[in-house]
């Protein structure tokens, strides 16, 4: 006998909810603007919009802004930079960051990150890695 004799548990129906097609405008990190067709803003889809996601939540500073949550945003600045940490401890927080990050800002796109390379050269933090999508994967270097 069931703890709950209601209920069957080989009639529960997930219900599933539908992710909308992510789409963002086109965008040029290297030189900080939009890209342009024709003199016109143009949208991107799928694992392309995806990326530019990534890519703004993790270089937009977290709690610095009123027009984001206290969820989006990265904490690099605030808990890495100018710290004077070991190099060990700053590749392991900056991969730490960088998966909580993504996943509190857009868990519903990201399915899995790996392949983690992080350096730390001339007082630069690099992070590469690539990001599983449910459109695909997706190579990042921020």
């Amino acid at each position: 006998m069931s703890l709950f004799p209601f209920t069957d548990p080989t009639e529960v129906k997930v219900k599933q909810r539908e992710i909308p097609l992510a789409r963002e405008y086109a965008y040029d990190f290297i030189n900080g603007d939009f890209k342009t067709k024709n003199n016109k803003l143009y949208l991107v889809e799928g694992k392309e919009a995806v990326k530019i996601w990534i890519h703004k939540v993790l270089i937009t500073s977290r709690y610095k802004e009123i027009i984001h949550t206290w969820s989006y945003g990265s904490e690099f600045e605030d808990k890495i930079i100018g710290k004077g940490y070991s190099t060990g401890l700053i590749e392991a927080e900056a991969k730490r960051y960088t998966i909580e990050c993504i996943n509190s800002s857009l868990s519903d796109y990201v399915t899995d990150m790996k392949d983690f390379n992080i350096s730390f050269n001339d007082n630069i933090l690099t992070v590469e890695f690539t990001v599983e999508t449910i459109y695909g994967e997706v190579g990042m270097v921020v």
